[in-house]
């Protein structure tokens, strides 16, 4: 079992990767969106990688954002998003996404995530909606306290850039909890026959909901 994984890869920051390797590493460093082609400031943040504290590991995200700041400031290809996952608390964060999920699963037969926060949205629609903007818009537009207290304790340090360059995809802060989500969508039929086989399916609720369309 390791300490931490850092994904310096895209799209890594959702719930099925952080609940695929809840008991392979300790936290889990990753960026629901792109991870630009310079990836992580590695000169800058090894030191505080090896200390091995969430509070290092806390220093590591802040020193990648600062990075990406730094570089939007000088007119360069910056954007970016990253969060740090404390692993043993995702089991518990799953079994309140499938309360929500099992509690909503007739609106989710035939659910619209247009209106989601969605990351991946130029190069690869549909991977992701944020976690937080869903449990909102599945509650009135409100997260329940128990929701938010539990993500707190799994999202142990989140940040965005807001302000991106060249970048077509603007992430509003008000709505990015630090974790993604798949929704199935009728338009990625292979998606979705892969979608089955990760043990988030079941754990997260998804086997319960019965589609409007062939799933």
């Amino acid at each position: 079992k390791f300490e931490f994984i850092l994904f310096d890869a895209c799209y890594m920051g959702t719930t099925e990767v952080a609940y695929t390797f809840r008991d392979v590493a300790n936290y889990q460093i990753s960026s629901v969106m792109e991870v630009p082609a310079y990836g992580f400031p590695y000169d800058l943040l090894m030191q505080d990688l090896y200390e091995g504290t969430a509070s290092s590991y806390q220093q590591v995200c802040q020193y990648y954002m600062e990075y990406y700041k730094f570089l939007y400031d000088c007119n360069d290809t910056a954007w970016g998003t990253i969060a740090l996952i404390d692993s043993k608390e995702m089991g518990n964060l799953t079994d309140m996404i499938k309360q929500e999920i099992v509690a909503h699963k007739e609106l989710l037969a035939e659910y619209d995530t247009g209106h989601l926060q969605e990351y991946g949205k130029s190069s690869g629609p549909y991977i992701a909606v944020d976690l937080g903007h869903f449990v909102k818009d599945m509650n009135g537009g409100s997260m329940p306290a128990a929701f938010s207290s539990q993500l707190a304790k799994t999202v142990l340090y989140k940040e965005c850039m807001e302000k991106t360059y060249p970048y077509t995809y603007a992430v509003d802060a008000d709505n990015y909890c630090g974790l993604g989500m798949y929704i199935p969508v009728e338009a990625r039929p292979k998606w979705n026959t892969y979608f089955k086989t990760l043990d988030w399916y079941t754990a997260a609720g998804w086997n319960e909901v019965t589609f409007s369309w062939n799933f």
